[in-house]
């Protein structure tokens, strides 16, 4: 005699993107993390802040390329605008007696450059690209704090500190959103 224990979900197939989600997700709140520290430790040297910034870097580019991995099509696209924020960010961890005007002049350029390429690359495929909004708006904020950067090449280890620590935080924060935000299909959005 044996139970009958069929449900619905027994033939289905584990989805392909829940492993990518939850990369995005967990380089998300890494993101948020360091942008926290950042933020609440506006005093650091020069030295720990390029550690910290040329970190927040390389997650934002690890992030950048996880989330465009689940696409085949633009993988290469996400795999560039990723390599963007990764060489700013190695550049400013091995960059010998950086100063702040370097690390605001490495740190802003990553940023203007992936930004305006993040969001040009959201606009073009948004018919392809669910959460498109979200990827555009990360990309803005990227290149507006990247023009901060660069516009107050003097700033304080404080200012850099705060306005940078946000910027990831916020990028951090907007990813998080677009990993884990239930997705209507579009059937779905016809029939209701």
């Amino acid at each position: 005699m044996t139970a009958n224990v069929s449900s619905p979900y027994a033939g289905a197939t584990p989805s392909t993107h829940t492993g990518l989600r939850v990369v995005v997700g967990l380089l998300g709140l890494a993101a948020l993390v360091v942008g926290v520290v950042l933020l609440f430790n506006p005093v650091a040297a020069a030295r720990t802040l390029a550690l910290l910034l040329g970190l927040s870097l390389v997650i934002g580019g690890l992030l950048e390329m996880a989330v465009g991995w689940g696409a085949e099509s633009r993988r290469w696209v996400s795999v560039a605008l990723g390599a963007v924020l990764v060489l700013g960010g190695v550049l400013a961890v091995v960059w010998p007696g950086i100063t702040l005007f370097t690390l605001a002049l490495i740190t802003g350029t990553s940023l203007i450059v992936h930004g305006g390429a993040r969001i040009g690359l959201a606009v073009v495929e948004r018919h392809e690209i669910e959460g498109w909004g979200w990827l555009a708006l990360a990309g803005a904020v990227n290149a507006l704090v990247g023009v901060v950067a660069i516009a107050w090449p003097q700033a304080t280890v404080f200012v850099l500190s705060v306005v940078l620590g946000l910027q990831i935080a916020v990028f951090g924060l907007l990813l998080l959103v677009a990993a884990f935000v239930p997705r209507v299909a579009p059937a779905e959005a016809h029939a209701t």
